[in-house]
């Protein structure tokens, strides 16, 4: 569950059912993003990213069987982040 493969949503399509009892949150560095964090076991079940501060990634391990139907996944150079993001299409995810 821990791996940080993830996908952005707006973040009102994004609702959390249960659980928000456990979470405890952190933000990094500049303070933009927003980690969520099970309180027990610290895997990462969503977060406002930096890239996208009007949506909400979703770790695809975290959700139950059947929720979504498909991911599209990209690799992305997180080392150079600055120099990915525009090239990388991430900030439309979040947009309706």
């Amino acid at each position: 569950m821990k791996r940080n493969t993830h996908f952005v949503v707006p973040r009102n399509r994004f609702r959390l059912l249960q659980g928000a009892d456990a979470l405890t949150s952190y933000r990094f560095n500049t303070r933009t993003a927003h980690h969520m964090f099970c309180s027990t076991c610290g895997v990462t079940s969503h977060y406002v990213p930096r890239s996208n501060p009007d949506g909400v990634a979703v770790t695809v391990r975290c959700l139950d069987p059947g929720t979504v139907l498909s991911v599209e996944t990209r690799d992305f150079d997180g080392q150079h982040w600055e120099e990915n993001l525009e090239a990388s299409g991430i900030t439309a995810c979040s947009k309706e």
